[in-house]
């Protein structure tokens, strides 16, 4: 390994303090292809972002020296645009992208980071987390901030703790440039939360999958009716919509060849006008320059793409997968450590295969889970499904893939 990757990958080992050694502050060299932007506010902001949920992982740590290329690759694009969260990453997350961007001067890059909701029960709660959070990005302000996560289990602490008013003091105070929130809810909470504060934007999940399955249509026409902005994530659902299924796969290939399943995505969610940026939560290098070119070489979406995604989607809804992102928030309460995302993702793989040994292959890698990481550990608590954003009923849906796994293993023996 060379000198210089060493001393990133060691950055964390002394709590994200670590200096990188001999830098100073880049001088970014900006490549002649740049990604396009759109407005927000007075700023021209990029329309593709680094989501930082996704981070690339070595032997169980941030691989620092890869996500240390992905941002400069990404600065050279012009995709400055960086989103963490508290809980990202085991709590790695916020070091990390903090460590990195102190290569670069404050004002080369907008990095945003969010306030979670379901820690804090006082006031007092979210200016010690805000506190905590600058110190560990090691910043003095963010460009974006936000109540994250505002949810039916959630709603509670951000209005008995006035979390908005609380945040909004940080914003009078220059820590905050602008304030937002995101939003895992129904359309009814969606319509209350957006009028009863003035918000500078909202965070919602939009693809052209959960348009169709979760109102992801409605929750986009009331920020458009609030006339608040709205930055994306989960626009490729987790990476469920880079692994279509073979049906549609081929529909898309036919009727978009110039598209790959993820670019095709992303032309999607950027073809809606109230959208400023995307984020895409990407764990490579690849990925990262496969979701720039898509931006740096951006075509607007055309009417008769629209169909073709309103068709792709009714495919993958005939597949009978679980509406699943891999956000984690589940396991963050699972008293029974379940690896409850692995087994879904496993499941919906299954289902979306057509290959011949798709019930062995789903099987075989089930059993490669832990077995405290099983779904027969579920011991039917409910937590979890509080802290669904997809309003899963989880232990519901683990029982199925264990009858599954269970009626395979039978066929099998």
């Amino acid at each position: 390994m060379k000198r210089r990757d060493f001393i990133i990958n060691s950055a964390l080992a002394v709590g994200g303090a670590a200096l990188l050694a001999g830098c100073g502050k880049k001088e970014v060299k900006k490549s002649v292809n740049q990604v396009v932007r759109r407005k927000f506010d007075n700023l021209e902001m990029p329309l593709i972002a680094l989501g930082c949920m996704r981070l690339p992982m070595r032997d169980g740590k941030i691989d620092m020296a890869e996500l240390d290329k992905m941002v400069a690759y990404a600065m050279e694009h012009g995709a400055n645009y960086f989103d963490t969260a508290y809980m990202y990453v085991e709590g790695k997350s916020e070091n990390a992208i903090g460590e990195i961007l102190k290569q670069y001067k404050r004002d080369s890059f907008f990095l945003t980071d969010k306030n979670p909701s379901y820690l804090v029960n006082s006031p007092s709660d979210v200016h010690r987390i805000f506190k905590e959070q600058l110190k560990k990005c090691q910043v003095e302000y963010f460009d974006n901030y936000m109540v994250h996560n505002i949810n039916k289990g959630t709603i509670s602490n951000y209005r008995d703790n006035d979390m908005y008013g609380e945040l909004l003091k940080l914003k009078n105070d220059g820590l905050i440039k602008h304030l937002g929130f995101s939003f895992h809810g129904d359309p009814k909470m969606l319509k209350e939360v957006i009028n009863e504060h003035k918000w500078d934007f909202c965070q919602l999940q939009l693809n052209y999958l959960d348009w169709e399955v979760i109102n992801g249509d409605q929750l986009y026409e009331i920020a458009e009716e609030a006339n608040v902005p709205v930055i994306v994530m989960e626009p490729l659902r987790g990476g469920a919509l880079c692994n279509i299924p073979a049906k549609a796969a081929e529909k898309l290939k036919a009727e978009c060849p110039d598209d790959t399943q993820a670019s095709f995505g992303l032309r999607w969610v950027a073809n809606k006008p109230l959208v400023f940026t995307i984020l895409s939560g990407m764990s490579n290098l690849q990925q990262v320059k496969e979701n720039i070119d898509t931006f740096v070489n951006y075509r607007p979406f055309t009417e008769k793409e629209e169909k073709v995604a309103h068709e792709i989607a009714q495919i993958i809804q005939s597949q009978g997968a679980i509406n699943c992102t891999a956000c984690k928030y589940c396991m963050e309460v699972c008293p029974r450590g379940i690896n409850i995302p692995a087994i879904f993702g496993l499941y919906n793989l299954y289902k979306a295969s057509a290959q011949p040994n798709a019930e062995f292959m789903f099987v075989t890698n089930y059993n490669a889970l832990k077995e405290e990481e099983r779904a027969d550990k579920c011991i039917k608590c409910g937590l979890c499904n509080k802290n669904c954003p997809q309003g899963l009923n989880i232990p519901d849906l683990l029982a199925d893939v264990l009858k599954k796994v269970e009626e395979v293993e039978k066929s099998m023996s």
